[in-house]
């Protein structure tokens, strides 16, 4: 009776873990790109002034795309340098494609420059660059709001102050006709009248039309300037109502196949079916909770990578079970067949696993993009937790079944009187 109890133990407290936190888990993972809509965009990479495309320089593109896509408040993205000169971009979950384009292709060079106008407005004289983006304090740049007018504005704050204030005393105070012009790569989004000298090593950026277009401003220089051009290759979107339906497709092919292996299971096995679909409750548990823990990101080929798993657990608890109906047919003892049965087929079931794990890594390795590197994730993972669920799992809680004496007859285990007799 003691292992009986501690077999319902096992399963009961399985289930009621299952049964509490499966959705919040689920709810909590990460969708790819096509489950749950967004897009995709493919870079060409050329470098300002020509030259080759550098490891660094692409790092370097990486780091100030990272940074962009975080004012975006994306959860998730995906920046996949593609040697020798492309990038490809996956941002899931964004609506505002056009806003989401600028700000990633933006060069966000930055340049002060002291303007002469005419009576009519008219530029009549342009000096070099004064100051630009390189002059700046790194992630200084805030949104704040004019005394006066209540108005967003961008506060900037450079890295050294006398630059500002030599800059600011040259030009003529409070004259219209001198103005000290902001320029973000080339066009022009200010240009205020110069009342005073500047010596705090702080300007503003006026002009701007609403809160929102100050914090992109604030988000791109904070951000910094890319180092080469982007040159848009290809752009692929994935409507939101497109990636529910694939993610909807996928949940009932996975409840489909886990109802048809149950029912397949129990019927043919028995007692070692039952074992089995417990045992493969807990596995899709544990995969969805590696993939909450572990932050993978979860897409269409990673669900078709989860449903080729728990045809491989189903596989690995058949070949135990028809093991165990064999050596019952010869005429073994329960306790002796599930024990030589378990015996002689884990050497099968861990040689399956092994080339399946060397499979799943060499995929990984060498699979480039992120799809088939996303289904390779999931399908060691899942290789692994079969390992542990499907055989561990299974045969502990067979063992506890066996040891209790209450299942002592070849019908428990799908074998009927006569093909021992046969035998």
């Amino acid at each position: 009776m003691r292992q009986i109890v501690q077999f319902a133990l096992i399963v009961a407290a399985l289930l009621v873990l299952i049964g509490t936190t499966f959705w919040p888990l689920a709810r909590g993972i990460t969708l790819g790109l096509d489950l749950q809509g967004g897009f995709e965009l493919l870079y060409k990479i050329e470098p300002h002034g020509g030259g080759p495309v550098t490891t660094d320089l692409l790092r370097q593109t990486e780091t100030v795309l990272a940074n962009r896509i975080n004012v975006l408040g994306v959860a998730e993205p995906l920046i996949e340098p593609e040697p020798p000169d492309r990038i490809r971009i996956q941002l899931p979950g964004v609506t505002n494609v056009d806003e989401a384009r600028q700000m990633l292709a933006a060069e966000a060079h930055l340049a002060f420059r002291h303007l002469v106008l005419d009576d009519k407005g008219n530029v009549v004289e342009e000096s070099p660059d004064l100051l630009t983006g390189a002059d700046l304090k790194e992630g200084a740049a805030k949104v704040v709001f004019s005394d006066r007018t209540t108005a967003p504005m961008v506060s900037l704050t450079v890295k050294d102050p006398k630059k500002l204030e030599a800059i600011t005393r040259s030009i003529p105070h409070g004259d219209p006709k001198h103005r000290l012009a902001i320029f973000l790569d080339d066009r022009l989004i200010s240009a205020p009248t110069v009342n005073a000298t500047i010596t705090n090593g702080q300007a503003v950026i006026e002009g701007m039309a609403d809160v929102e277009e100050a914090r992109r401003l604030a988000g791109l220089l904070n951000a910094g300037a890319l180092p080469v051009k982007l040159v848009e290759l290809s752009y692929a979107s994935v409507s939101p109502t497109l990636g529910q339906a694939a993610l909807l497709r996928g949940i009932e092919a996975g409840v489909a196949a886990l109802l048809f292996i149950a029912v397949f299971m129990l019927a043919v096995y028995r007692l070692p079916g039952f074992v089995a679909v417990v045992t493969l409750l807990a596995y899709v548990y544990l995969v969805f909770f590696f993939l909450w823990g572990i932050r993978v990101t979860l897409t269409l080929p990673g669900i078709a990578a989860l449903i080729l798993g728990m045809g491989m657990a189903v596989d690995a608890n058949i070949i135990t079970d028809e093991r165990i109906k064999d050596e019952l047919r010869s005429g073994k003892s329960i306790p002796s067949a599930v024990k030589a049965g378990s015996r002689r087929s884990l050497m099968t079931i861990l040689d399956a696993h092994v080339t399946t794990l060397i499979a799943g890594i060499v995929l990984f390795i060498m699979g480039g993009a992120s799809a088939i590197r996303g289904f390779a994730v999931i399908h060691i993972l899942s290789t692994v937790l079969n390992l542990i669920t499907n055989v561990g799992l299974a045969r502990l809680l067979l063992h506890l079944l066996v040891r209790s004496g209450r299942f002592d007859r070849p019908a428990f285990f799908g074998v009927r009187e006569r093909e021992i007799r046969a035998a």
